[in-house]
């Protein structure tokens, strides 16, 4: 078998790649502050808030990822019960409850974001009977480093979103048979399924 570019294989692995990367990089910066903290008595302040921006992007991406390789855990007992058309039945509506939920924590999430990106607050206000400018927009920032809470919380939505086109990709190919599976799917698919290791 042919292997593919380094370049292709990063980026068609781009989840667990950030997802290694972020990790790699919060275990380093977690060891590197305790040793700072109790053998030289001198801690890095930043490094909370650097760990825990990495953590969600680990967090997330590491959702995605698990998404796309079958990953996450799942109670099936029920479903393992039933067999024939009952069974593509219950599977079919839990593809569409899956779809349907990702689409709305992709939706919330990306509020989520965008009240990052502007601190809310009063604006206008009423002031002598008429309406008067009274404040402005302001980019929300961390508090150590003041770099915007957004490139923290981006990987909320980025991660359920991945999630999302995944799930519509899964169900198109395994429910409704719209896309062929490739080769090295199908392999995936039978060791899914409980079957060759």
């Amino acid at each position: 078998m042919k292997k593919k570019p380094l370049f292709k294989r990063i980026v068609t692995n781009l989840d667990a790649v950030i997802c290694g990367v972020t990790l790699t990089i919060c275990v380093i910066l977690v060891n590197a502050n305790v040793i700072f903290r109790y053998f030289l008595n001198n801690p890095i302040k930043w490094t909370d808030e650097v760990v825990t921006s990495l953590f969600i992007w680990t967090v997330f991406m590491g959702s995605a990822y698990a998404h796309r390789k079958h990953a996450h855990l799942g109670v099936d007992i029920v479903v393992n019960l039933i067999h024939g058309r009952a069974r593509d039945i219950i599977e079919f509506v839990m593809d569409i409850l899956q779809i349907l939920i990702l689409i709305l924590l992709t939706y919330i999430s990306a509020q989520y974001v965008c009240a990052l990106i502007w601190k809310r607050g009063i604006v206008f206000q009423w002031v002598d009977g008429a309406l008067k400018y009274v404040g402005q927009i302001k980019y929300t920032y961390t508090d150590t480093l003041r770099i915007p809470k957004w490139y923290t919380g981006i990987a909320v939505p980025l991660g359920f979103g991945l999630s999302l086109i995944y799930a519509i990709y899964f169900f198109l190919r395994d429910r409704l048979h719209l896309i062929k599976a490739k080769p090295q799917e199908e392999s995936e698919k039978i060791i899914e399924e409980g079957g060759a290791y």
